[in-house]
């Protein structure tokens, strides 16, 4: 196994000793200036490490390196790379469909992302839904996070609510998530509040709390280890995603699997994996007042919370978990590499 990357944010600290071949990163400014120089080392690399099967994620503007090289690809489309293609431009849109044409098989993490693809003429029957899975044996409603909430200093008889996306790129929302703390503290006066992740919004967002007159309730913990995160997650009552854009997310499955009672953006892709008032709740997007009194009535009603919490679990480990997900992959590899030879 080898990883070819243009951004070392998608390797993990410790990849098990798998060899890396890391390239510029490409971004809006620097892309006609990147892009065929990157072109030109991942099909340099193919030639060399010679593969017998090329994993390509989301990034399908890479994919005539692979054509180059004749290599049989599977193509994983997510995220706003795909979600932006119905408003593309032409070129892009060939390229896209190109390297989906061309692509072994596909495999999405959402319903809508399927349907992307199928309306620019992309067969059905070529298509997989596979979401990334959670680990169950980590998130799981069993986690303790009592040691959490003490170092949090959040009481026995706290509600805590918790966001887990990142404090970058505005379709997070995470300003929602704030501006609607003083609504939710003027009839819970036990409520904290836990924000997770870093990123460049992050001093905005902590002014935001501080002219609201918030601090005092809220914790920014910054970034969290994967393995530490569930214990988090267990340290709350409620999760909360602000997300005005968004497939699967996997910070929501997380939650859902440790049993939290949900919370959530009205978008197609959340609606995959909530239904309002069955097993959590769907607000407005971008409106906190909205938010501030969906969360009161959950806070207000613990049999609801538990009965959501319960239902999201179950429905993780129907549908979600880390060994159905990897096994359904595994079977795709080996059908994709069976038709090569």
């Amino acid at each position: 196994m080898f990883i070819i990357a243009d951004s070392r944010t998608w390797i993990a600290p410790n990849p098990r000793s798998v060899p890396e071949y890391f390239l510029p990163q490409l971004n809006r400014a620097n892309f006609p200036k990147r892009y065929i120089p990157n072109l030109h080392k991942i099909t340099r690399i193919l030639r060399k490490i010679k593969p017998d099967l090329v994993h390509l994620h989301a990034q399908y503007h890479y994919s005539p390196a692979i054509l180059l090289t004749r290599t049989p690809y599977i193509l994983t489309s997510w995220g706003t790379e795909v979600l932006t293609l119905p408003k593309a431009n032409i070129i892009i849109k060939t390229l896209a469909k190109t390297a989906a044409s061309k692509a072994s098989k596909i495999t999405v993490d959402a319903r809508l992302l399927q349907d992307i693809w199928t309306r620019i003429g992309i067969p059905n029957n070529k298509i997989q839904l596979i979401p990334f899975g959670v680990n169950l044996n980590s998130f799981n409603p069993n986690t303790n996070g009592s040691t959490i909430r003490k170092k949090l200093g959040i009481q026995e008889d706290d509600i805590a609510l918790i966001s887990t996306r990142a404090l970058r790129n505005h379709h997070y929302n995470i300003e929602t998530f704030i501006k609607a703390m003083p609504l939710i503290l003027k009839s819970i006066k036990n409520a904290k509040f836990i924000v997770k992740g870093t990123g460049p919004l992050e001093s905005h967002l902590r002014n935001l709390a501080k002219r609201l007159n918030v601090s005092d309730k809220v914790a920014f913990i910054g970034l969290v280890p994967h393995a530490e995160l569930a214990n988090y997650l267990a340290a709350a009552d409620i999760y909360v995603s602000t997300c005005i854009t968004d497939t699967t997310s996997v910070s929501l499955l997380e939650a859902m699997a440790c049993g939290l009672a949900p919370i959530v953006t009205d978008i197609p892709g959340n609606r995959e994996w909530i239904t309002n008032k069955e097993n959590g709740l769907l607000f407005q997007p971008e409106n906190h007042e909205d938010l501030a009194e969906k969360t009161i009535q959950l806070i207000e009603n613990e049999q609801l919370r538990k009965q959501f919490g319960d239902k999201c679990y179950n429905k993780v480990r129907r549908k979600a978990s880390w060994e159905n997900c990897v096994t359904r992959m595994e079977r795709i590899y080996q059908e994709a590499i069976q038709a090569k030879a």
